[in-house]
């Protein structure tokens, strides 16, 4: 095990930091003879949502023999506010302490380059291991194991200090993503992993999955998905990105059946390439699903966690990477040469062109199909972000996780700038829409023939909004 030849004391965490998920703040003199994994996350990250279920993991299999310490590391300006990072905490069921760390401290200290890095302390607090990048389990279970093993100073891991959240009781828990169809709003009830169907007049009408996570088949109450996300009407069935299942699932409202088309519900490590002839036959394996969009029997995938576009043909059930070479970067250039950043909003327009959302460079991005092009038309870089309006050259937005066309224009959930703005292609510049009332971190958009729906994610509600008057009324939640 590449341990460090010479281990120094690890740094302390500054007194001015925010301790969450603890009933008292920890110290590297508490936590002396217990080895302690730091991970340093930022929850916006693809990356870093990735490693939680291997924190979990590992958390299970050490137990009472290793403390997980988050130590969150915001990229974003909306990331630094502490009443943000613990909703994060709930919507991503996290239980282990977490220090929030705004000003970046530790990370400097600690000499961090890349979200996320795990850092192994050894039983006398000292830097013993570190790797950066996600699937890295089984390498961090050997180097705890030995960090376990040696050395005499033996303190059971600390029980006491987690102070353990409780999920609210209500009918949406952190709602995302919608589709219309069958004169229904059907909604990702993401939170709750399951998917939700509502009448015109805002009244459940049924729901498929549970409250609980899983992966499996079958009728509404036997299904169960995992922090599903988009969703589009098909054929009258609805299709679901199932997000971190790394599937997607289709529903048949009218049996209450739900089936796996793509994916195994097993994270992709491989990373394919668009340009390739052919397609490929089910079962393959995704990689986070984040939306999905129809152009007739083609389905469009925002595929995140590998930072691709990909295709789907519904009625062949075949799938291939479509855009992007898995960099994460912003690139323009043809299908097979440019790049995206964490693509999370998906939209299509009348003559046929794709708008992204592309939430880590927070850019809109467009794909021209005819012409087999990718073009950028707001976003300059992975850390050029701000909240201004106007021309595109200028105009400036936060971590967009969805958007919706309406009226020739796009309309963009502005998620980490809680706002709601258009962009008209045609005219090249940016407004924002004044609605009276406030959104939390809004993650779908959707235009529909009963109006203008926003998922109100943080608050835990859906809105039917009045863009003309400027007026929103809760619809469901």
């Amino acid at each position: 095990m590449p341990f460090f030849p010479k281990r120094v004391q690890a740094p302390d965490f500054p007194v001015d930091g925010i301790w969450l998920n603890v009933n008292q703040p920890l110290d590297l003199a508490t936590l002396r003879g217990q080895v302690v994994l730091l991970d340093f996350w930022t929850y916006c990250c693809i990356n870093c949502l990735h490693v939680l279920p291997d924190l979990h993991a590992l958390e299970t299999q050490f137990q009472d023999q290793l403390v997980v310490i988050g130590v969150h590391s915001p990229k974003f300006e909306e990331e630094k506010n502490p009443e943000r990072v613990a909703l994060a905490l709930k919507r991503y069921e996290i239980h282990h302490p977490v220090f929030h760390d705004p000003s970046m401290r530790l990370w400097q200290e600690y000499g961090i380059r890349a979200w996320p890095t795990l850092v192994l302390l050894d039983r006398e607090g000292r830097v013993a291991f570190a790797v950066s990048g996600e699937g890295q389990k089984d390498l961090l279970a050997r180097a705890i194991a030995q960090l376990l093993a040696d050395g005499t100073n033996r303190t059971p891991a600390h029980t006491g200090l987690q102070k353990t959240w409780q999920q609210e009781n209500r009918d949406l828990w952190f709602p995302t993503k919608m589709a219309w169809g069958g004169g229904q709003l059907f909604i990702a009830d993401t939170g709750h992993h399951r998917i939700v169907a509502v009448d015109p007049d805002g009244r459940m009408t049924a729901h498929w999955g549970g409250t609980e996570a899983g992966f499996a088949e079958g009728d509404g109450t036997q299904a169960r998905f995992r922090e599903p996300r988009g969703l589009v009407w098909i054929n009258d069935e609805l299709w679901v990105a199932d997000t971190a299942n790394h599937a997607v699932r289709s529903i048949d409202p009218s049996r209450g059946i739900i089936r796996t088309v793509f994916g195994d519900g097993i994270q992709s490590h491989r990373l394919l390439l668009p340009g390739n002839p052919g397609s490929i036959r089910s079962p393959v394996r995704l990689n986070s699903p984040w939306d999905i969009a129809r152009s007739g029997q083609k389905l469009y995938l925002a595929m995140a966690g590998c930072h691709q576009i990909w295709l789907a043909d519904t009625a062949k059930r075949e799938i291939r990477p479509y855009a992007g070479t898995g960099q994460e970067a912003l690139t323009e250039g043809s299908l097979i040469e440019a790049t995206f950043a964490q693509p999370s909003g998906l939209c299509i327009a009348p003559d046929g062109l794709i708008y992204v959302a592309d939430s880590e460079s927070s850019s809109i991005r467009c794909i021209d199909p005819e012409h087999g092009v990718v073009s950028t038309l707001i976003g300059r870089g992975l850390f050029d972000f701000g909240d201004r309006d106007g021309g595109i050259r200028f105009a400036r937005l936060q971590h967009p996780l969805a958007v919706t066309w309406r009226d020739g224009r796009v309309w963009i959930a502005d998620t980490y700038n809680s706002k709601i703005k258009v962009l008209d292609p045609q005219e090249g510049k940016i407004t924002t829409v004044e609605i009276d009332a406030e959104l939390n971190e809004p993650e779908g958009i959707l235009d529909t023939p009963a109006g203008l729906f926003i998922a109100d994610t943080n608050q835990h509600r859906i809105l039917l909004v009045d863009p003309d008057k400027g007026s929103a009324q809760v619809f469901h939640g």
